[in-house]
């Protein structure tokens, strides 16, 4: 179990099986944590699945070859998927305005990082669900636009104790 502070209030995180929210997390923008370079970097992102590839439970995310994220996936084959709680939906915008390339967005939207169980990419202490994905598998999207696809194998799922008991996960 992992905590959080809220308000004074601490707030557990639980591990969930891997497809348990997944209904939340496709329909909602994510914020996409990588690492490489000396520096963790968040963005954006909208475009995901989740499902499995040859047998593996897996986050499939569509990243441009402009984008930061990009070079640093390619450096460190590692991600984590962050499904912001209302408190923290406006770290989006900021995702999403701005690069890594010359700004701290996680420093920016005022977010805490938090150290993952399974992999060397941190954690947004405050999103309510979270995955740990170790990329096994990378394909290009083709000619409708150009975006790599990259196949993260989901290691954990992390959800907030509140939202596993209003939708009754055991």
């Amino acid at each position: 179990m992992i905590f959080k502070e809220n308000g004074g209030k601490k707030m557990a995180k639980v591990e969930i099986g891997y497809y348990d929210l997944a209904d939340i997390t496709i329909s909602k923008s994510c914020l996409l944590v990588s690492k490489g370079k000396g520096k963790v970097n968040m963005m954006a992102l909208d475009w995901k699945s989740i499902g499995e590839l040859w047998s593996y439970p897996v986050v499939t995310v569509a990243v441009a070859p402009s984008r930061y994220t990009y070079s640093l996936l390619n450096e460190n084959p590692e991600f984590t998927l962050n499904v912001p709680s209302p408190q923290i939906e406006s770290a989006i915008s900021i995702a999403g305005s701005y690069s890594g390339r010359n700004t701290d967005k996680i420093k920016m939207a005022g977010l805490t990082l938090k150290e993952s169980s399974h992999i060397s990419v941190p954690m947004i202490e405050e999103a309510m669900i979270s995955y740990e994905c170790k990329i096994i598998h990378t394909a290009e999207s083709g000619s409708i636009c150009s975006h790599r696809l990259y196949f993260g194998e989901i290691l954990a799922v992390y959800a907030d104790e509140d939202l596993v008991k209003k939708r009754k996960i055991k």
